[in-house]
């Protein structure tokens, strides 16, 4: 299945309704999950398997053009939309071209397989009935400890990651040089030959402390998978930010719980971010209002390291703050 492990069961489910929808059944459907939950993995996969019949669209911003959801004529018998949150901008007059889009999809012979943060989904099913147009809706569940760890270790070479505890010196190596000294009687004097020599000792405690190494990387993926709950986006964080490549340890995992404090106006403002997955600081003030307010509320979640600007100037949730973010917004009942 290439790059998708977990998602068996998923991917059986999309491709059936594709194929009912080749004997005349129409039914569309909605990838749904939280954010780094792997909504564009799955999509991605789904165009792969069906290379020869799909046509792929991927919004990266709040959209303002009909023609940005416009078929060409060209466009095959199945569209995959990726990132649908971002057909709406939530204040008065913000929904014309979530309409449109339902519209479309209503209308075309076309099926239609779509990805949507779960909490707009959750907000647009409730005010739309979002549900109706899509009978297929398949929800991502949280990833297992074996498959979050196959995910991880499948971008490395075999044993090219070293788990190790801390009681495994890190300054020793398998392979070292040292200096042999050779007599030349021509010239009575001596020289230093570099010749490489194994370390036996080392050699020998790798092959005994095996259980331990093993416990070691065993330990990790624990960690990863009790912080991350699951999430594989999440785990790939906390992966990356523990790796001291190439080595990794189990106390490197590091604990990540944020205490949140913020007025009403910047825990709304967290809440678009994170139900948006991602916006613009013209998107946000254009939502909200003001732009001075708006960079004192930018400043303060920054200050908190609950979000960051990618290269493309969009707002995120930091991955290692999500469960966090999550937890805070379902408490103040701004996401459900």
């Amino acid at each position: 299945m290439g790059e998708i492990i977990g998602l068996r069961e998923e991917i059986g489910k999309i491709q059936a309704a594709i194929a009912d929808f080749e004997t005349g059944k129409k039914l569309n459907i909605a990838i749904i999950a939280g954010p780094l939950g792997g909504k564009t993995t799955l999509s991605g996969e789904i165009e792969k398997i069906n290379l020869n019949r799909a046509t792929k669209i991927t919004f990266s911003e709040i959209v303002r053009d009909k023609k940005e959801i416009s078929l060409h004529d060209d466009a095959k018998r199945v569209i995959i939309f990726d990132n649908c949150h971002f057909l709406y901008m939530r204040k008065p007059g913000g929904f014309d071209i979530f309409y449109d889009f339902l519209d479309m999809i209503s209308s075309q012979e076309r099926i239609f397989v779509t990805t949507w943060n779960l909490y707009t989904w959750k907000y647009l099913n409730e005010a739309f009935g979002l549900e109706r147009y899509f009978p297929v809706q398949i929800f991502i569940p949280a990833f297992s400890k074996e498959d979050l760890r196959l995910f991880i270790l499948k971008r490395y070479g075999k044993n090219e990651i070293i788990f190790a505890s801390g009681k495994q010196s890190r300054e020793e190596p398998l392979l070292y040089v040292i200096k042999y000294p050779f007599e030349l009687a021509s010239i009575g004097k001596k020289i230093f030959i570099p010749v490489p020599k194994i370390n036996i000792l080392y050699l020998k405690n790798r092959l005994l402390n095996k259980h331990e190494i093993e416990t070691a990387e065993e330990q990790v993926f624990e960690k990863i998978y009790l912080e991350s709950k699951g999430n594989l986006g999440i785990a790939l964080r906390i992966w990356e930010l523990g790796l001291d490549y190439p080595r990794m340890e189990p106390k490197k995992i590091g604990q990540f719980s944020f205490n949140i404090d913020l007025d009403y106006e910047e825990a709304f403002m967290l809440s678009l971010i994170l139900s948006y997955q991602g916006l613009k600081k013209t998107e946000l003030t254009e939502i909200t209002g003001s732009m001075i307010k708006m960079n004192e509320i930018l400043f303060q979640l920054s200050t908190q390291e609950l979000i960051f600007k990618d290269e493309a100037n969009s707002y995120r949730i930091r991955p290692e703050a999500l469960g966090s973010v999550i937890a805070y917004m379902e408490k103040l009942r701004l996401v459900w």
